[in-house]
Parts: structure tokens; C-alpha cells; sequence
């Protein structure tokens, strides 16, 4: 973590994220472009994902490994933006937007810092792993920035219930699978070994409780000045 190999591919993802948001703004796409382009994109290095994340049956064939399934928030969020740029219901799209938001600006940030893949540049995987959640964090700040979605307080609560549906969801799937050691959402164990707060030094109760109340902060903080902006407004 935060290695120099590590570093560089953040830089370079960083680099790229801001170009494209740059280059967005100033061309002034339209909204069914940029979502066809990132849903082409997202589709295209999911394949890749299914592709490289196969395993061989003693008995012959291939699944996909177990691990791989998509209840990583990540994955959720893929089958979301592709979802809502096919939905024709514009209350539900609001919703699905809404909610990508603070997943995908934290969750797939927090990816990027954390690559539970390595860095290794001479692994298809890294290369995937790198660039999906690269479209996600770009995607996340492009709905936050130019579309401008709504991020009220009434929206912070709904996306917080959303949240709270899919870490069920996980932990059930986590308890299903439990054999092949998932770990969706990083509610069995921590992603990476010696991380600060998020540890199971205290047991995986305090693990936990720690685990949610970040998740509550951080997506507070993505939508506090969108509170706070809409607060004024309201004021005058």
C-alpha cells in the first residue's frame, strides 16, 4: 500500500479522472453521451473482470470463482449505472443516481487506495481492476459535479437505508459462501492486514461498528455542502 508502483498508478488514474472531467465540461456533452460511453466502458472491463476471474472444475469446464461475484459495492454500482441509463422511469434514474454518488466517489476511491489486486503492471487483472474503478470514481464526481443530482439531507437518509439493504445482502451472501472465503463488502474481515481503526484487533464486533460509522461519515461528507448550499438557498 502506497508503494512507488502504487503511487504511479494513482497518479496516472488521477490524471486521467480530471481530463475527463475537464474535457466533459468544456466540450459539454450531453447526458446520453457521457452515460453510453461509460456504460460501453464499464461493460467492456467487466468482461475483462469475468474473463480473467475464472476457475477450472476438477471435472472439467469453468465458473466464475466465487470471490468474484458481483455483491462487491463496486460491482453493485457497474450493474447500477448500466441499469439507469436503460431505465425510462426519471423518478427511478433520480433515485439510482442519487445513491451512485457517494458509492461510487467513496467506495471506488477507497479501491484505488486500497488495491486489494496489487499494483503489478504485468497483471491483466491490476490493469482492470485499476481502470474500472478509475470510470467509477469519474463517473461518481461527474453526477456530483456537472449533472448536479440531488444530494439533499432527505436523499442522505434514503442512501443510507439504500446501504444498509445491500451490507445485508452482502453478509447474507458472505454467510452463503462462507466456504470460499468472500468477503463482500470487507464485512468478514478487513481488506488489507495493519490498516488503522479498520482492524479486528478489538473483535469483529467494534471491526464492524467501526466499519459503518466511517461508511455513515463519509457518505455525510459527500453530500454536506449540497445540504448546506441547499440550506442557504432555502434562507433567502
Amino acid at each position: 500500500m502506497f508503494t512507488l508502483g502504487h503511487c504511479v498508478w494513482l497518479f496516472i488514474i488521477f490524471l486521467l479522472v480530471i481530463f475527463a472531467l475537464l474535457l466533459t465540461k468544456l466540450v459539454k456533452f450531453n447526458v446520453k453521451k457521457v452515460e453510453f460511453v461509460v456504460v460501453i466502458l464499464l461493460i467492456l472491463l467487466k468482461v475483462v473482470h469475468l474473463a480473467v476471474s475464472m476457475k477450472e472444475l476438477p471435472d472439467g469446464g469453468m465458473v466464475l470463482h466465487q470471490t468474484q461475484l458481483s455483491f462487491h459495492l463496486c460491482s453493485i454500482m457497474i450493474y447500477s449505472a448500466i441499469a439507469a441509463y436503460f431505465i425510462k422511469n426519471e423518478q427511478l434514474k433520480s433515485v439510482l443516481k442519487s445513491f451512485m454518488v457517494p458509492c461510487m466517489v467513496i467506495g471506488a476511491l477507497l479501491a484505488l487506495l486500497i488495491p486489494t489486486e496489487g499494483v503489478d503492471p504485468s497483471n491483466l487483472r491490476v490493469w482492470q481492476y485499476m481502470l474500472i474503478h478509475g470510470v467509477l470514481v469519474y463517473y461518481g464526481f461527474y453526477l456530483m459535479i456537472i449533472e448536479k443530482v440531488d444530494l439533499s439531507l432527505k436523499v442522505y437518509f434514503r442512501n443510507l437505508a439504500l446501504l444498509a439493504i445491500i451490507t445485508l445482502l452482502a453478509m447474507f451472501m458472505n454467510s452463503v459462501l462462507e466456504q470460499y472465503g468472500t468477503n463482500f463488502l470487507f464485512l468478514r474481515q478487513p481488506p488489507m492486514a495493519n490498516l488503522p481503526i479498520l482492524n479486528l484487533n478489538n473483535g469483529w464486533y467494534i471491526y464492524f461498528i467501526s466499519l459503518m460509522t466511517i461508511a455513515v461519515i463519509l457518505v455525510g461528507i459527500v453530500h454536506l455542502p449540497f445540504i448546506i448550499n441547499k440550506s442557504r438557498k432555502q434562507r433567502k
